[in-house]
């Protein structure tokens, strides 16, 4: 990568360690997945139930507005 472009001691460590990096970025990926997984449907889920939340408080607001108590007036 590196080394190939420029010549030397220095391009030729960057380059290995790029690639070291890079191993261990997949290997970490690699060895979380399953992690990675279970946090995207934790969010899916709560994403749901989000919308479910927001729906059910807008059908109780809607019968609150719609079912307004009459104040009782004092002797009428």
């Amino acid at each position: 990568m590196l080394a190939t472009v420029l010549s030397g001691e220095i391009a030729e460590k960057q380059s290995i360690f790029i690639m070291r990096a890079f191993r261990e970025m997949r290997h970490f990926i690699s060895s979380n997945a399953l992690l990675f997984e279970r946090i995207n449907a934790v969010e899916l889920k709560q994403l749901e139930l989000q919308k479910d939340a927001e729906e059910n408080f807008t059908k109780i607001f809607e019968y609150i507005s719609n079912h307004e108590e009459e104040c009782q007036k004092i002797f009428f």
